[in-house]
Parts: structure tokens; sequence; C-alpha cells
């Protein structure tokens, strides 16, 4: 497909939204989809405009693929050993509809991520990685990899999620370099965590030190232990206290001190499939507490507790947080 094919489809869609309606699809193709299902992903596309437009993207590429000559889909990515079906195919994450309409986008998908990296996570999953020169790493969901080891250095890329690191105790007089699209971080005998946003990376020091310099810049920002700072494309901002709340995550915790409901779902969603939503009139109600990430079906009944609120479920890939009923 040429790149008039491509851009034929409109503007590109966020792969988020592109992972969500492929999870959907994927899921009524499922043997066990329920009406229940049914009317949820109904329900998903009704909710935003770019919704159905996924939606309608993701079924009309769907069809082009089928009706395919044999000889046009003879590539690795149709003729694996194990063969793809078209669920799988969606819940690799739209493949689809990215080749044939989000071209450019593909490798910033979650599941084309986590498909090549050297290491990754799926939601909700935390791993634990010792490599070769001793240096002790713990991925956050949701997270991909790629580590090369040469002998001139020593380069962890970051390509989504969160990354905590303990470096080796040993000597090396190769650097080691963790890299984001942003910038690099370039710790000297530390402990720190680099996690990437969509347009922007937070690099957080625990102990040691860390050398900030971002992509294009040859200067350098260092940070102590017990700062943190954040690298963007065309700035890089002040040190600042350590958040807390940061390192708990690796824990598997959630630390909210008067968070809002709309920053908590939105925090609560990278742990967990599915769709967390939440109704306009608690966006702005704050909690503070400890949550579970490794159990966020908890976490949500403690949110409800703590303010009144009411969670409701219309298939355990859609939750809504709402006020109360009376009844």
């Amino acid at each position: 497909m040429n790149r008039h094919a491509t851009s034929a489809f409109g503007e590109p869609i966020d792969p988020a939204i592109v992972e969500q309606a492929s999870l959907w699809m994927a899921r009524l193709w499922s043997d066990d989809a329920s009406e229940s299902d049914h009317r949820a992903c109904q329900l998903w596309r009704q909710a935003s405009p770019e919704h159905e437009r996924a939606w309608q993207e993701l079924q009309a590429l769907d069809g082009q693929l089928g009706a395919l000559p044999r000889h046009a889909a003879r590539s690795e990515l149709f003729e694996t050993g194990r063969g793809l079906s078209r669920r799988g195919l969606l819940q690799w994450g739209g493949l689809a509809v990215l080749l044939g309409g989000l071209g450019l986008g593909l490798p910033r998908t979650p599941q084309w991520q986590r498909q090549f990296a050297d290491h990754a996570t799926g939601i909700g999953e935390m791993r634990d990685l010792t490599l070769s020169d001793g240096t002790q790493l713990r991925l956050g969901s949701d997270t991909a990899i790629d580590v090369r080891f040469d002998a001139t250095q020593r380069r962890i890329r970051l390509m989504r999620g969160e990354l905590l690191t303990i470096t080796a105790k040993a000597p090396d007089e190769r650097p080691l370099v963790v890299m984001t699209r942003q910038g690099a971080s370039y710790p000297l005998g530390t402990r720190f965590s680099v996690h990437l946003h969509a347009e922007s990376t937070r690099v957080a020091v625990y102990e040691g030190r860390v050398a900030l310099e971002r992509r294009g810049s040859v200067e350098r920002v260092m940070l102590d232990a017990g700062q943190q700072a954040a690298m963007s494309a065309d700035r890089m901002s002040s040190s600042e206290p350590l958040d807390p709340a940061g390192l708990a995550r690796f824990q598997g915790r959630l630390v909210a001190e008067r968070m809002r409901v709309a920053d908590f779902a939105q925090a609560l969603a990278r742990y967990r499939h599915g769709v967390v939503r939440y109704a306009p009139e608690v966006a702005d109600l704050r909690v503070s507490g400890v949550f579970s990430l490794q159990d966020t079906d908890r976490a949500l009944a403690s949110l409800a507790d703590a303010l009144s609120l009411q969670v409701v479920y219309r298939t355990p890939l859609w939750v809504t947080i709402r006020p109360r009923s009376d009844s």
C-alpha cells in the first residue's frame, strides 16, 4: 500500500484507541462473547467519534485482508509457523488497521513493541531482570526494552512504560546509558527510575547521581539522590524533590495524596485491561490512601468506599466510576 492509500483514512488515530478497538473486536470474535460484551462494545464506539473511526477502519481492513490474493500476503508476518488467526492478529494491537491506515505508527503500538522487544511485560505485570554485567532491572506494567551491550558501551532502550535500574557494583569501563526518544540517562553508581510518557521522559534518582542529556543537545544536567526531572523534545525541566509515589508503583502500590478521581482512573488504567471511565461530576473529587495495583478491582472498591461512589462493571473490560445511586 502506498502513502496516498495510507492517508486516505484521514488523520492518524491515537495508538491507544486502536489498541482498545482491536481488543473489543477480538473479544467479540471469541467463542464466549456474551450479549453484554456486544452492548459494552457499542457503548465504547458511541463514546467518541475517534472510537467509531478506529472501529470502522479495523473492520474495513479486515475485509481487505480477507480479499487479498494468496501471493499478496506471503510474508513472514502472515506465514509464521504457528499461523495467525483473525482474532490473534487483532490482539496483536490492531495490526491490520495499522498496516492499512496507520502504517507509520505501527512501531509505536504496545503489542508491536512488546512482540519485538528484548524484554517486555504485559498490562498489570512486573518483571525482574539481572543483565550480564550485574545491573538489576525491574520492568513496570506494560513496559518494553531493548538491551545492547558490546565492547564499548552498555545501552538500554526504553520503548514504553517505566523501568527501575540498580547499577552493577562491579566496575565496568563501558558507560551505561538508558535511552528514550526524548534523551539519555547516564547513571553514576545509582538506583533510579525512568518513566516514558507520550511527550516526555521523567527520571527519578533514589541513590547516587544521574546525568541527563536531551536528544539533540550536548548539555548535561546532573540529578542527585532525592531529585527528579523531565525532558521533552524541546526542553529540560528544573529538578524537583522526589515523588514517593513513583517508587511505590514498582512495589505494586498506588500512593494517592489528594489525587483527583480522573487522575486515579488514568493511573489505574495502566494496570488493567480494557477501559476505566468516570462520570464528569466525580472527576475532580479527591482521594488519599494507598491502593493495590496488583488487584485493581480491590483498588476500585476502596476508592468507591472512600468517596461514597459506585463502580459499575458493564463487562470486565468496561468499568465506570460514578456517583452512588440512592437506590
